[in-house]
Order: structure tokens, then sequence, then C-alpha cells
């Protein structure tokens, strides 16, 4: 346990993950990666003088989850830690919204950790995603002809989520729990290939593992060297904005002379513009960007997304947000 605790302890001071005296809650499913997650932190709660709360949230989506929201429930105890939990009615608000059940889970879930996050006044929420996960969500957004910053969405830290076990393998998780007898419990839905990642997981990985039987270690390093690029570029566009944009209540000015257009740094700045505008996290599509790339460059007025329209006026770009 001791290797795994120091690598752990590298990567958490690599992207600041566990500072001294933090309130963190951590997600338990239940499941081998969160149980993991847990003994670990658990395993360094004096050292780092971390106050540790349980977090977990029963999505009502299958029969056996009661008793997975009492075995963390025990576990918690076992570990005198702190423990929340929480059930929702997923596929009641999946059929109200019209979403997938995934979309759905979500939006409850996170909605739990907000909750939790004020109730206990966390300083970060720790989320039990590993090497694999990172693996699997940068071929799915691969698959979807993602941008770079799709690739690696799931990063070591975003906001006030942190992923502490992202550099380790589900398969030396499963092995250190089985080798000391730590309980898990397993998610049979997690075969079902009727789910993009379950079909990732168990058909197109495996395929990839003729050619390369590290396959996930090696698309891991690769992500997170891209990952240093993005956060290089990111950077880039939001000083580029900071010094050439212009906010009122609906509309956004851009300075042109003053702007960085060079091709790496132009579609994330006039993103990031848009985001700031519609006070959303969701960037736009790599259409929509390239049409307000053209605008900066033709003057040609676009409409985007039914909530932005975008036109230039002389060295001034600008963009307007309105009401469908």
């Amino acid at each position: 346990m001791k290797g795994l605790l120091k690598r752990l302890k590298d990567f958490a001071s690599e992207y600041n993950l566990l500072p001294k005296n933090s309130r963190i809650g951590v997600a338990v499913s239940g499941g081998p990666d969160s149980v993991f997650l847990l003994t670990l932190l658990n395993a360094l709660k004096n050292e780092f003088n971390l106050d540790l709360t349980v977090l977990h949230f029963n999505h009502k989506l299958r029969k056996e989850a009661d008793e997975e929201e009492q075995f963390v429930t025990k576990l918690a105890k076992t570990m005198n830690l702190k423990v929340l939990t929480e059930k929702g009615n997923v596929e009641e608000l999946s059929k109200e919204r019209k979403l997938s059940i995934e979309h759905a889970a979500r939006i409850k879930r996170y909605a739990f950790f907000e909750k939790a996050k004020s109730q206990f006044d966390l300083d970060f929420i720790a989320t039990g995603h590993t090497m694999n996960d990172f693996v699997e969500t940068f071929l799915i957004n691969l698959l979807r002809g993602s941008t770079i910053d799709g690739l690696v969405a799931l990063k070591p830290k975003r906001g006030y989520f942190i992923r502490p076990i992202l550099a380790f393998k589900k398969e030396e998780i499963v092995e250190f729990l089985n080798k000391n007898s730590i309980e898990f419990v397993i998610d049979r839905s997690n075969m079902d290939k009727k789910f993009t990642r379950n079909k990732i997981r168990l058909d197109l990985l495996e395929k990839l593992k003729e050619f390369n039987p590290n396959i996930v270690e090696t698309l891991f390093r690769s992500g997170m060297t891209m990952l240093e690029d993005v956060e290089y570029m990111k950077n880039k566009a939001e000083i580029n904005c900071i010094k050439s944009a212009i906010f009122t209540q609906n509309k956004a000015m851009v300075d042109l002379t003053n702007f960085d257009k060079s091709k790496s740094i132009l579609g994330r700045s006039l993103s990031l513009i848009a985001k700031t505008l519609l006070e959303s996290e969701y960037s736009l599509s790599f259409k929509n960007i390239k049409r307000l790339e053209k605008t900066v460059k033709t003057g040609k007025t676009v409409h985007l997304r039914g909530k932005i329209k975008a036109k230039r006026s002389n060295n001034w770009l600008i963009i307007e947000r309105y009401d469908s």
C-alpha cells in the first residue's frame, strides 16, 4: 500500500489536488474504484489533516441500489467518517425532460453534490475516476469528432471536483482490493453494451490491445501531454479576451486591432467569449466556432444556437445575446 500512497501523493502534488487541512467529500458508489479512493484518502487523512465526508447518491435504477447504499453507509461507519446519502428518481426525470438515463442520473447526482458541498462547507469533492475512465472518454470523444479539449475533458481537477486516482488502472485497483480482502460491490450494468462507454471498454479497447497491450497507459500519457497544451492555449485565450473584449449585460465587443487572430488561439477566444456571454459551461460546436471565425474575417452576420448573433463593424466584432 505504501507504493500506491506515494503514487497518489505524487499525482496529487503535481495537480494540487489535496491541500492540507481540506474538507473533502468523497463520492462513493460502492464499486471498486470509489472504495479504493476512499481507502487511500482515509489512509492519508492524518498526514494531510483531511476532513472526509462520504457521499452516496442512490439512483434507484437497479434492485441492488438500496443494498449498495447500506454497504456504503456501513463502510463509512467502520472508518468513523461522516456520511451523507440521498435517493433520487432518475427514471422520472428522464421521462419528464426526455433525457437519456445517463444524463438524468448525472443531473441528479451533481445536484446532490452541490447540496453536500454547501451543507458541509466542502473544499473539494473527490470522484473515483481512473486511467481507464480517462481513456474511454478520450476514445468516445475522438469517435464523435471532438476538438482536443474534448479529448482530454476528464481532467485531474475541474472546479472543486478532484480525481486523485486518475493515474491508476482499473486492473491494479481490483487486484489491490482483492489482495487485501476489501469488499466492494459490482454494478452489472457495466456489462450492458447498449451504453457507448461499455462498448468502448469491452470491444474497442480489447481490440486495440491486440496492437498495443499497453494501450491504456499509452493513450493516458498522450492525453496528459495534450492536456498541458490545452491548458497553455486556454491561458493564452483568456489573456486575449481580457485585453480585447468589453462585456455589457447582453453584448460583447471585441477590439480586433488588439486581438490575437492566430489559428490556435482565435477559436478558443471566441468560444470563451460566447460561454461568458451565455453564462454557460457548454462550448460552441466546432461548426459554430468556424462560423464565428468567418465573421471575423468576412464581416458576415451569423446567428448561433438561437441565442447569440455576431457581426463585424469596422475593427470591432460585436456578439449579442438575445432570446430566441
